[in-house]
C-alpha cells in the first residue's frame, strides 16, 4: 500500500518552472541590488544592568557620509528588566549610531510599560549600553494614575533600583482618575 501511494505521488506530480517562482518584479530586483539596505535586522544583548535590550526593524541602510550611523524604518525595542517587567518602544523611523550604541527615535514614537504606562513621543533617544530613553519633546498618554501631559521624560536605571522608572518633567500636566 505504501509502495502505492508513493507511486501515485510521483505520477501526478507536476513540475515547476523554478522562474515562475521568484515572487518580485524586475524593477524591484533592480532596485534591490542598488540600494544597500539590511531587511529584517535585529540586536539582542544585555544592558550593563543585566536587563535583556531586544531591537528590531523592518529595515536598515547605512547612512553614505557617516559609516558608523544606520537608518532603519519600523524600529520596535524592548528591555526585559530583573523583575519581570518589560518596557517596548516603536518608532516609524530612526537613527542608530553604532559607536555610541544609540538610536534617534522619530516619527510617531510609542512607548508601552508592562507597568501600565502609555505614551506617544514624536521624538526619542535610546541608549542600548544602559536601556535608558530620553525624550525632550512633548509627551502625551495614560497610566495608572490617570491621563498625563509632559515637556520631557527619562527611562532611568539606577544601580540603586535596577528596573527602569519613568521620570516626567517640564510642565507636567495630571488628569488623576481614580
Amino acid at each position: 500500500m505504501a509502495l502505492v501511494l508513493l507511486s501515485t505521488m510521483f505520477l501526478f506530480a507536476r513540475s515547476v518552472a523554478p522562474t515562475s517562482t521568484i515572487p518580485f518584479a524586475k524593477v524591484e530586483l533592480e532596485n534591490r541590488a542598488s540600494d544597500q539596505r539590511i531587511t529584517t535586522p535585529f540586536l539582542t544583548g544585555q544592558t550593563t544592568f543585566g536587563d535583556d535590550i531586544k531591537i528590531t526593524a523592518s529595515s536598515a541602510r547605512p547612512d553614505p557620509h557617516n559609516p558608523q550611523h544606520s537608518e532603519v524604518e519600523n524600529l520596535n525595542a524592548e528591555i526585559i528588566y530583573a523583575n519581570g517587567s518589560d518596557v517596548n518602544l516603536t518608532a516609524r523611523e530612526g537613527t542608530v549610531n553604532s559607536r555610541r550604541m544609540e538610536a534617534e527615535l522619530a516619527g510617531a514614537v510609542e512607548v508601552i510599560s508592562s507597568t501600565g504606562y502609555r505614551f506617544l513621543s514624536e521624538t526619542l533617544t535610546l541608549n542600548f549600553n544602559s536601556g535608558t530613553a530620553i525624550s525632550n519633546t512633548e509627551i502625551h498618554g495614560d497610566g495608572p494614575f490617570g491621563e498625563f501631559t509632559a515637556g520631557s521624560m527619562e527611562l532611568k536605571v539606577d544601580e540603586d533600583d535596577v528596573n527602569g522608572r519613568f521620570l516626567f518633567t517640564n510642565g507636567v500636566k495630571l488628569i488623576y482618575t481614580p
